[in-house]
């Protein structure tokens, strides 16, 4: 009993271990942390990985059947020899090598080897599909930060004023209307402010479980800076030309196309002669000294002269997966070609874009230098606007700022650019 209750004791206390470890991470996360995440948390990542390995196993099963073979052949028989019932038994060893197909086994081992590289390409398109998951649920977290401040801000201030409207409307001095009207401005203030709390842990549990931490609590994310993202944009045709030549999902389409070239290939040399070479060595009948002896080696022809139409029936579904794996490169082409020509029409406002967000910004602290010296001067002043319009043109600018990443880097990937700038620069110490 006493040795139940320890060992119940130490598998509960290494499971507690084990949970504690697992829900320690860095505070405040940092996006570099995020980023360099073993890219098989993701579920996507993980099945590609899979059938890249299968593969690659296949791989290696196909040329070990084009290569030298050992074995141990066994018989236990009988038979009947002039009239005669007979042992029939064999115990020898069997020497075995592939010579020559007509490359029939030396196309399908190609065939294979370009599926591997098909499969490895895609599971680096899978990669940086979670990459920049990740960025962008982590950019989702920074924003929802952001808005609770603007809204609990918009919130405090509406709150204020609905409490001096009640003292005017007790006084006389305000209308029930009026007084209603703000009653309407502070519940909706009230609204958007609980569902900018609410947001705050959303994004964070969305994070979490993006990065295959569901069982994290995420509170404090550090600002990243980047410092190398492009400030010139090229012809849209240069970047269709680089995402057609250096995508790694047209590029493994285009692998996975030549491999199933390979397998027709394949399929059309089967039906030529095979030459291959064996050897037995052993006791290869019952009577040795008299009939089969001891040893036994030849050279073989094997060639297929009617198959009731199998060889056809197998060419055609090669050559059929040919056309499949083509229109799914087709696909995949002009699934990139849209979203690189969608990305570069965003990315060409951008200029604009901040040209909007600095407007912005120089009329909020305009407007707040102004409502605070009427504020000061003791004259009417609508000085919590202007707060809350300064916190806003603060969301804004940080919106915009991670959205010109989010399409860099989208760009970068759908183009097959160096996203070296996605790793964030920490601030040195002198600043």
């Amino acid at each position: 009993m006493k040795f139940k209750l320890i060992t119940s004791l130490l598998i509960f206390a290494s499971f507690s271990i084990q949970a504690s470890e697992k829900t320690q991470l860095p505070s405040p996360l940092t996006l570099d942390y995020v980023l360099n995440l073993p890219a098989s948390m993701s579920p996507s990542v993980l099945a590609k990985q899979a059938a890249f390995y299968k593969s690659e196993a296949q791989l290696k099963e196909s040329q070990a059947l084009d290569s030298f073979s050992l074995g141990l052949q066994a018989r236990l028989g009988q038979r009947e020899f002039n009239g005669e019932r007979q042992n029939h038994h064999l115990a020898a060893l069997h020497f075995g090598l592939p010579l020559y197909d007509f490359g029939k086994t030396q196309k399908l081992n190609q065939a294979w080897l370009l599926d591997s590289e098909a499969r490895s390409l895609a599971v680096e398109a899978a990669e940086n599909e979670f990459r920049l998951m990740l960025m962008q649920a982590y950019f989702n977290v920074l924003l929802a930060d952001m808005n609770y401040r603007v809204e609990n801000e918009a919130m405090a201030i509406a709150f204020v004023t609905l409490d001096k409207v009640r003292e005017d409307h007790a006084l006389g001095r305000v209308s029930d209307v009026m007084l209603y009207d703000y009653e309407k401005n502070y519940q909706q203030a009230f609204v958007q402010r609980q569902r900018a709390q609410t947001n705050l842990r959303r994004t964070r549990m969305l994070l979490a479980n993006t990065m295959g931490r569901s069982d994290a609590v995420i509170s404090r994310l550090e600002m990243p800076r980047f410092n190398q993202i492009p400030d010139e944009l090229a012809r849209v045709e240069l970047f269709l030309e680089k995402a057609l030549a250096n995508n790694v999902e047209i590029r493994s389409y285009q692998q996975a196309e030549l491999a199933a070239q390979k397998r027709v290939a394949s399929v059309k040399a089967s039906k030529m002669p095979s030459l291959r070479a064996d050897a037995w060595v052993g006791q290869l009948s019952s009577y040795p000294d008299v009939r089969e002896g001891h040893w036994h080696a030849e050279i073989s022809m094997s060639m297929p002269l009617f198959d009731s139409g199998l060889n056809r029936a197998r060419l055609d579904r090669e050559a059929s997966q040919v056309k499949l794996v083509e229109a799914d490169r087709l696909a995949a082409e002009q699934k990139i070609r849209e979203q690189v020509t969608d990305l570069f029409f965003q990315l060409a406002l951008l200029n604009v874009e901040e040209q909007a967000v600095e407007a912005s910004k120089t009329f909020a602290a305009f407007n707040m230098d102004y409502k605070r010296a009427l504020y000061e001067n003791e004259q009417q002043s609508d000085f919590g606007d202007a707060l809350v319009k300064i916190s806003q043109a603060d969301y804004d600018a940080l919106a915009f700022e991670l959205k010109r990443v989010m399409l860099w880097a989208q760009m970068a990937f759908l183009t097959g650019s160096d996203a070296s700038f996605l790793l964030p620069t920490q601030p040195s110490e002198n600043n």
